[in-house]
């Protein structure tokens, strides 16, 4: 079993102060062994090998033979049984210098030798021991060592190439790294080489993987590994504990690692919108037992290697503010509280929201117009050469009232409105060099009422009788949806609003409380207290 620790140190990369400390264990065989052992490499007995040859042919100073063999506890040098399994010190076996190569790059990764300046990474580029790699917002490198180990460095890391190792011509290969901060998902020595390791290490320890797949994330806080195949151990203060495959755990600073949990299980991404056509991009989360944030990239392709946006929230909304138009994927991870991440998820969907839609002006949502022709307002959108206006009597628009072009941000209707309810709405229309119109997006609807000002009265037929003090007026039905409004003003005495009535029907009455000549005002209310012209209508009233 091998170890890695990632102790606090100071480093330059990226400003930090300190790095990590906290401990990553990887299990190699259900035996614990110890850290000294784990210096070793375990060399598989061939047929008609002896000690003396293994000497000559794999170890710095040949006669260190002697060494191998009091190490194994065997009694003769020129015998040994196929398929046994020696332990030889990494001390005394032939070593050169290894290096890695850069097989995928995306965003903005730089990269130095050593203390040299950082320089852009480049595909094909070979790494040597020291190289540093810093990978930025929405960016990925994918390295490849000496034994075909992969090694992806996601968004916001950093990375050190510590030792890159060759033994006895290739035999063996070594590879030491450190991670300081991000994410390192790695598939290691893919072709199960007996002897390859590639390493995690600081001053104090080691650590070693072989055929196995595993995330590790790190900050200043804390580490948490979760392990895709394989088995792997995370150690911290001394305290060790075994993940196997499909689980995880977490090292917080200063504290031991906590209990293997089950990975989450890949989302449910089937009742995701597939068309998107507005921003920002909500993507609302499956309901997941244990789940308490989202990791979420947006990439052009379904292995997530062009990268256009990332996100983590909380709770059950993934945002994406600003992603260009196109096809892309999502890929998908469930977190539980103690942020270990489960597994992927990926789900496909098309933006297309540019041009941005106008945000409308007037008429707003559910307001009354008056005007038979109203006039439509919206703000500009800067990409816009053109803006389309449809108008209807229905949400779905298949029942169109009104469709223009218009090069402003305002348009006055062509055809007069019935009375009703409406809906409207605007895109923007950007053009090409050619001359080829992109119309945008038009999702978002607005809905008024239109409502005309009532019209004046009728009293063409109005009578009025007096009897008793009392005023009765009779005249016809106010038109439908509306009910009158009255005022009675004496004129003799220069009284005013002697009297006022409102929600009276064709028949009304009232006290006659002075004689002579008396106007009266009469007027339609609507249910929002407009009123029309006023109908006026005089008469006299003697004593009585």
């Amino acid at each position: 079993m091998l170890v890695v620790l990632i102790t606090a140190q100071k480093t330059n990369l990226q400003q930090f102060i300190q790095t990590i400390f906290v401990g990553i264990v990887i299990l190699l065989s259900a035996m614990p062994v110890t850290a000294e052992q784990n210096a070793m490499w375990l060399y598989t007995v061939r047929p008609g090998d002896n000690l003396i040859t293994l000497g000559k042919t794999h170890l710095i100073n040949p006669d260190d033979w002697k060494k191998v063999q009091r190490l194994n506890h065997i009694k003769n040098p020129h015998r040994m049984p196929a398929g046994k399994v020696l332990r030889v010190p990494l001390g005394l076996v032939k070593q050169g210098p290894a290096s890695a190569e850069v097989i995928f790059v995306s965003g903005q990764v730089q990269w130095q030798q050593s203390a040299t300046n950082f320089e852009p990474l480049k595909i094909g580029q070979k790494l040597g021991a020291g190289a540093n790699i810093v990978t930025k917002e929405n960016s990925k490198a994918v390295i490849q060592f000496a034994d075909e180990t992969m090694a992806e460095l996601s968004s916001n890391s950093i990375m050190s190439l510590d030792t890159m190792s060759l033994y006895s011509g290739g035999v063996m290969v070594d590879t030491k790294l450190r991670l300081q901060n991000g994410q390192l998902e790695t598939h290691a020595n893919p072709r199960h080489v007996e002897g390859n390791k590639i390493r995690v290490i600081t001053p104090s320890a080691i650590a070693a993987v072989r055929g196995t797949k595993f995330r590790v994330t790190a900050n200043q806080k804390a580490t948490t590994q979760e392990t895709l195949d394989g088995q792997v151990a995370l150690s911290a203060l001394d305290n060790e504990v075994v993940v196997n495959k499909g689980f995880g755990s977490k090292a917080e600073l200063g504290k031991a690692p906590t209990p293997p949990v089950e990975l989450l299980p890949a989302a449910d991404t089937t009742n995701l919108k597939n068309q998107y056509e507005a921003l920002p991009i909500t993507f609302d989360m499956p309901k997941m037992q244990g789940a308490t944030a989202w990791a979420g990239k947006i990439a052009v392709d379904a292995q997530s290697s062009q990268i256009v946006a990332e996100n983590e929230v909380q709770g059950n909304q993934l945002v994406f503010v600003d992603v260009p138009d196109g096809q892309y994927y999502l890929s998908l991870r469930a977190k539980d509280k103690n942020g270990i991440a489960g597994y992927d998820a990926s789900h496909q969907f098309t933006l297309n929201a540019r041009p941005i839609q106008p945000e409308v002006v007037s008429p707003v949502l559910n307001s009354i117009v008056r005007e038979d022709q109203p006039l439509l307002h919206w703000h500009s959108i800067a990409e816009a050469q053109l803006y389309a206006v449809e108008v209807a009597t229905d949400a779905d628009f298949k029942n169109l009232h009104e469709v223009k072009k218009v090069t402003g941000t305002s348009s006055k209707l062509d055809k007069k409105l019935m009375q009703g309810t409406y809906f409207w709405r605007v895109s923007s229309i950007a053009k090409n060099e050619q001359g080829q119109e992109d119309k945008g997006p038009a999702i978002k609807v607005s809905q008024f009422t239109y409502k005309p000002t009532p019209v004046m009265p009728d009293i063409s037929q109005l009578k009025i009788e007096i009897l008793n003090n009392r005023v009765f007026v009779e005249t016809v039905a106010p038109l439908s949806g509306l009910v009158y409004q009255a005022k009675l003003d004496n004129e003799f005495n220069d009284q005013k609003a002697v009297w006022q009535g409102s929600g009276l029907g064709s028949e009304f009455n009232f006290l006659l409380k002075e004689y002579g000549k008396q106007t009266l005002y009469l007027w339609h209310l609507d249910s929002d207290g407009v009123v029309s012209p006023s109908a006026i209508y005089e008469f006299n009233a003697p004593p009585q």
